[in-house]
C-alpha cells in the first residue's frame, strides 16, 4: 500500500480530504459508497463550499480516510463544525408557512405560570422530511426574548444505529448550562436530577432533537419550573404522560410553492409549473429543499424539464434525490429501525390501492389476523412512517408510499407481482359482495355483509380503494373480475348518482367486456356507461353514441332486452338534447322489445319514459295516463319484479306524475304526488334524488300557498345536497329558504 503523505499545515479541510482520497485510489463515488455520505456532499466539502459540515459527516470521512489523530484534531479545531450539542443551530434560511403551528407553540410558551409549576413539554412529531427540526429551531429563534436564561439544542441522533444515550445527552446539556466538567455527575439518575435542578431556577428553552423513543426521552423530561422543553421525533412518544403534542403535516400547496420559489430562485418560472413541481415533491419541506437547491445549483435545469422527469411513481424519489442524501435516505433511517415483521408489513402497505385503509386488507397481504394487523399498524404509526387517519384508519404520504414500493420491489422481487394481483382480487371480490346487496334479487344466503346498511357503509368508506383497485385490475388484464364487480355495483350506482366516478367505472367494465369478446356483456356495460354519461355528466351526445354502440352489440348477441335498454338510454340522451320526437320513437321501440323479452325491470321503465316523452311534446294528459298505468303495474303484487327495483321505479314515477299534474296546473295534486315521491325516495336511500324532489316539492307548495313545512324540507335538501357534493342544488334550496323567510316577514 502506498504511504499517505502528510498534509501541509495550512491546507484546507477540502484539500486534505481530496489529497487523501486520491492517495487512497478512491473516486468520489467510491468514497461515498464506503462511508454512506452522498457524492455531492463530499464534492462540496472537497471544494470548500460547505462552511459548516456536520460533525458526524466529518468524523466518518476522517475515519474512512484514516486521518491521523493530530491532523484530525487540527482539522476539527479549525473547521466550523455544526454543533453536536448545546449551541442552537442557525435558523433555517428558507422557511415557509407554519403560521398556525408557530402561533400554537408561542401560545404554549407564553401561558401564565406559577413559580414552581411543572415545566412545559411539547413533542413535535411527524414523518421524515416534514420539517420538525426547522420548525423547532425557528420557534427557538422567534422566542429568544421569552427565555432569557438561554436556548439549548441537543441532537439525540435517534435514527442512528447507536443513538445518543440519555446520559451523554444530559452531559452535553449540563455543560452548555454552565455546569463545570468536574461537577457533572457520573450516573444517569444523578445527571437527570442535576438537569432538573438547573432548569428549575431558569426560564430556558431546550430542544431535544430527533428522539428515538420514550426510553431515550423519559430521562430528559424536566421537573418544576418555567422552562419549555421541545422534543422532535418521528415517533409519537405517546408514553410521555406529561407532554403535549404537535403533529406536523406536509405544507399547504401555496406555502409549498413559495418555499420552492425562494430556494430555487425561480421567480421567472411559470407558476403552474412550480405548483406541479411542488405537488411532485408531496409538499414535504425536505423534498422541496432538495429540489430547490438542485434547481439553484444547476442553471441549465428548468422547472419544466424537472417536471418531465417525474415519469412514474417509483421514479419520483430518485428524481428528487438525484444522488443526494434526501428523502430516500431519511426514510431509510426510519425503516432500518423497524423489526423484520414491521418492515414486511410496511413494504406491503404499498399494495393498498387507495389513500387510506383499515386493518382487514392489511391482514390479507400479511397473512395474519385483523387484530395482528391493527397492532402492527399502530406500531408503524408510532414509528412515524404511517399516519393515523380519523375513523380508525391508516394512510401513507405519497413519498412514503413510493419508498414502500421501492422496498417491496427490492426486497421481495418474486412476491411483489403475485401479492399485488391477490390484493386486487380481494378488493374486487369484497366490492362484489357488497354490491350484491343492491341487486333486485338481493345477496346470496351466505352474504359477507349482514345487511344493505353495512354494505353501504363499507362501499362508502372504501370508495378510494375499490375504485383504484378497479382501475389497476383493468390495466393488468383482470377483465372477468372487473366485469363481475361492476355488474354488482350497477344497482348501487342508483343510490349514489352524485358521484363523478361512474363514467370511469362503466368505461372500464365496457372495455374489459370487449376484451372478453362477449357482445351481450359488452352491450350491458355500454348501456351502463350511456346512463352515466347522461345522468352524471350530462354529456348527452356521448350518451346517445354509446347507446347506439350498445344497440349494435345487443343485435349481434341476439338479445332483445339489451336492445330495448340501449334504445331507452339513447332516448334519454336525445331528451337531454331536446330531440323529443326522436326520443319518443326510440322509447316506443324499446317498449315493444322489452315486452317481448318479458324484462320485469325494463317494461315499467319503458312505460314511464314513454310518458316523459309525451309530456315533453306538450301532451300532459296522455303522459299522466301512461304514468298512472305504470304506477298500477308497479303496485300490482302479482307483477314479478324485485322489491328494490319496484320501490325505486315507483318513487321516480311519482315524481313523473307530479310533473304531469304541474303541467295541467293541478297543484294540490302535484304536491301530494311530490310528498309521496320524497317519502319513497327516502325509503330507497336515494339522497341525490330526494334532495332534488324536495326542492321541487317546495316550489309546488309555494304555488298553493301552503308552505308551513317547506323550511324543514329545504334544510334537509341542503344537507343532502352538501353530502352529495351538489353545490348548485344546495344553492337553489338556500335561495328558496331565504325567499320563504322574506315572505314570512312581508307576506304582501
Amino acid at each position: 500500500m502506498k504511504p499517505i503523505p502528510s498534509a501541509p499545515e495550512r491546507s484546507t479541510l477540502g484539500a486534505v480530504l481530496r489529497g487523501r482520497r486520491v492517495a487512497a485510489g478512491l473516486s468520489i463515488e467510491g468514497l461515498a459508497e464506503r462511508c454512506g455520505v452522498s457524492a455531492r456532499a463530499i464534492s462540496d466539502i472537497e471544494r470548500d463550499r460547505v462552511r459548516r459540515p456536520q460533525r458526524r459527516t466529518l468524523t466518518v470521512l476522517l475515519d474512512v480516510l484514516d486521518v491521523p489523530d493530530d491532523e484530525r484534531r487540527r482539522l476539527i479545531g479549525t473547521t466550523s463544525v455544526r454543533p453536536a450539542g448545546g449551541e442552537l443551530p442557525d435558523p433555517p434560511r428558507y422557511f415557509s408557512g407554519r403560521a398556525t403551528e408557530l402561533r400554537a407553540v408561542g401560545d404554549i410558551a407564553r401561558r401564565p405560570s406559577g413559580d414552581r409549576q411543572q415545566a412545559t413539554v411539547l413533542v413535535v412529531t411527524g414523518p421524515a422530511g416534514v420539517g420538525k427540526t426547522s420548525l423547532t429551531v425557528r420557534v427557538a429563534t422567534d422566542l429568544a426574548t421569552e427565555f432569557p436564561d438561554g436556548r439549548f439544542f441537543v441532537d439525540l441522533r435517534g435514527m442512528d444505529d447507536v443513538p445518543t444515550t440519555p446520559g451523554e445527552a444530559l452531559h452535553r446539556l449540563l455543560g452548555a448550562l454552565g455546569v463545570p466538567e468536574q461537577r457533572i455527575p457520573a450516573g444517569l439518575q444523578e445527571r437527570a436530577t442535576a438537569y432538573r435542578s438547573a432548569l428549575c431556577e431558569r426560564r430556558a428553552l431546550v430542544v431535544w432533537d430527533n428522539a428515538a423513543d420514550e426510553a431515550q426521552a423519559r430521562p430528559l423530561l424536566p421537573g418544576a419550573g418555567r422552562s419549555l422543553v421541545l422534543f422532535t421525533s418521528r415517533r409519537r412518544l405517546s408514553g410521555l404522560d406529561t407532554a403535549q403534542w404537535l403533529s406536523l403535516e406536509p405544507l399547504p400547496p401555496e406555502d409549498s410553492t413559495a418555499m420552492l420559489r425562494a430556494i430555487a430562485r425561480s421567480a421567472a418560472a411559470d407558476p403552474t409549473e412550480l405548483d406541479e413541481l411542488a405537488r411532485h415533491c408531496g409538499h414535504m419541506p425536505l423534498a422541496l429543499r432538495v429540489t430547490g437547491q438542485r434547481l439553484s445549483a444547476e442553471p441549465g435545469l428548468s422547472v419544466a424539464e424537472l417536471n418531465r422527469r417525474f415519469t412514474g411513481e417509483q421514479a419520483r424519489l430518485r428524481v428528487i434525490d438525484a444522488d443526494t442524501a434526501g428523502i430516500h435516505t431519511a426514510l431509510s433511517l426510519s425503516y432500518r429501525r423497524l423489526g423484520d415483521d414491521l418492515r414486511r408489513t410496511f413494504r406491503r402497505l404499498s399494495l393498498m390501492p387507495g389513500p387510506d385503509f383499515g386493518p382487514d386488507p392489511v391482514a390479507v397481504v400479511t397473512d395474519g389476523s385483523d387484530e395482528d394487523a391493527e397492532q402492527r399498524l399502530d406500531a408503524l404509526v408510532e414509528s412515524g412512517l404511517v399516519a393515523a387517519v380519523p375513523a380508525d384508519r391508516y394512510g401513507l404520504h405519497d413519498l412514503v408510499r413510493d419508498f414502500a414500493v421501492d422496498r417491496l420491489t427490492a426486497e421481495e422481487p418474486d412476491s411483489a407481482g403475485p401479492l399485488r394481483t391477490s390484493s386486487l382480487r380481494w378488493w374486487l371480490a369484497r366490492t362484489t359482495a357488497a354490491g350484491r346487496h343492491f341487486e333486485p334479487d338481493g345477496p346470496p344466503s351466505l352474504a359477507e355483509f349482514r345487511d344493505r346498511e353495512a354494505a353501504t357503509a363499507w362501499l362508502d368508506a372504501e370508495r378510494g380503494n375499490w375504485f383504484a383497485a378497479l382501475r389497476s385490475a383493468a390495466a393488468e388484464g383482470l377483465h372477468e373480475p372487473v366485469v363481475e364487480t361492476v355488474d354488482a355495483l350497477h344497482w348501487f350506482s342508483d343510490s349514489r348518482v352524485h358521484l363523478d366516478l361512474w363514467p370511469e367505472v362503466f368505461r372500464l367494465s365496457a372495455e374489459s367486456a370487449a376484451r372478453l369478446d362477449d357482445p351481450r356483456t359488452e352491450a350491458v356495460h355500454l348501456n351502463y356507461l350511456s346512463w352515466a354519461q347522461a345522468i352524471c355528466q350530462r354529456e348527452y351526445a356521448s350518451s346517445v353514441a354509446t347507446a347506439m354502440r350498445a344497440l349494435d352489440r345487443a343485435v349481434s348477441a341476439g338479445d332483445p332486452a339489451q336492445q330495448g335498454w340501449a334504445l331507452l338510454y339513447a332516448a334519454s340522451g336525445n331528451t337531454g338534447l331536446g330531440e323529443h320526437a326522436a326520443a319518443l320513437r326510440q322509447r316506443q321501440r324499446a317498449w315493444v322489445l322489452l315486452r317481448r323479452a318479458a324484462d320485469p325491470e325494463g317494461l315499467p321503465q319503458a312505460m314511464a319514459s314513454l310518458g316523459t316523452s309525451l309530456l315533453s311534446l306538450g301532451r300532459p294528459t296522455e303522459a299522466l295516463r301512461v304514468h298512472q298505468r305504470t304506477r298500477c303495474l308497479l303496485r300490482d303484487p302479482r307483477y314479478p319484479i324485485a322489491a328494490f327495483a319496484r320501490a325505486a321505479t315507483d318513487a321516480l314515477n311519482c315524481r313523473r306524475i307530479a310533473g304531469d299534474l304541474a303541467a295541467l296546473d293541478r297543484w294540490p295534486e302535484c304536491v301530494t304526488a311530490l310528498r309521496e315521491a320524497v317519502a319513497r325516495l327516502r325509503g330507497c336511500a336515494m339522497p341525490a334524488f330526494e334532495a332534488l324532489v324536495s326542492v321541487e316539492l317546495v316550489e309546488a307548495l309555494r304555488r298553493t300557498g301552503e308552505t308551513g313545512d317547506a323550511p324543514a324540507y329545504l334544510r334537509r335538501a341542503i344537507a343532502l345536497a352538501d353530502e352529495c357534493d351538489d353545490p348548485d342544488l344546495a344553492g337553489r334550496a338556500a335561495t328558496l329558504l331565504a325567499e320563504l323567510s322574506r315572505d314570512d316577514v312581508d307576506p304582501g
